[in-house]
């Protein structure tokens, strides 16, 4: 991963998967890259994300690569050693995401053999993400993003999130900037984690719930919890 110019420069994988029937030629995955991150599909028509300073970074970026290619999807499988959320409405386990522009004709019933087609071929690939913008959008933006909301849906044990580019690259903007709170936010340096926000207004601008509302998104980051060097001083002193 480097940067240039507020550009992200992300290593994944990439897999063939021509389509025939659709724009989709191939499949990125991000394979470790997004090691504390963990998707939750929605409860209470509620999804969450838990997700570390540099994971949140990524994962914005990663949004604005799938909002500039009308031919590839971005894949950000489950990491090793996930542990369900508990809530009152049940255990939920975290689900891989699967991200494209809507424009690259990916349709849901395709999933689950686009999948078993990405373990055939495979090359690594070095991609650029465009620079954030601000997340902040006039109010024309928001009005076409009320009329053409983001599409969720759960396909095959994937979490699949479909868009106009414009909106992708809106939500990345927006993962972008609660990254760039992380470090700075009081409740992780008191607690290592903290409330970031709901992304709201992506998904269901009317706010019907149907299926779901929005994401919570949860960062969780020790590294400047600052109890834990506190103790770690302490403890060596």
């Amino acid at each position: 991963m480097g940067l240039d110019e507020g550009r992200m420069r992300l290593r994944v994988t990439s897999h063939p998967v021509a389509d025939p029937g659709s724009g989709l030629s191939r499949i990125l995955s991000a394979g470790p890259m997004l090691r504390n991150t963990f998707v939750h599909p929605p409860n209470y028509q509620v999804g969450y994300l838990h997700a570390g300073r540099a994971d949140l970074l990524r994962l914005g970026a990663l949004f604005r690569v799938a909002a500039t290619s009308s031919h590839s999807a971005i894949y950000i499988p489950v990491p090793p050693g996930t542990q369900p959320m508990i809530s009152a409405g049940g255990d939920t386990h975290p689900l891989p995401v699967l991200l494209a522009r809507e424009d690259t004709g990916l349709r849901l019933s395709d999933w689950p053999d686009l999948r078993h087609r990405m373990r055939r071929a495979s090359a690594p690939l070095r991609v650029t993400a465009p620079a954030e913008r601000s997340p902040d959008r006039p109010d024309d933006v928001r009005r076409r993003a009320d009329r053409h909301p983001a599409r969720f849906a759960e396909r095959a044990g994937t979490i699949v999130i479909t868009a106009r580019a414009e909106l992708l690259f809106w939500i990345g903007d927006w993962l972008t900037a609660a990254g760039d709170r992380v470090a700075q936010d009081p409740h992780v340096h008191r607690h290592g984690e903290a409330f970031l926000g709901d992304m709201v207004g992506f998904f269901d601008p009317k706010r019907t719930d149907q299926p779901m509302h929005g994401f919570c998104v949860v960062a969780v980051e020790p590294i400047f919890h600052q109890d834990r060097w506190r103790r770690q001083r302490m403890s060596s002193g």
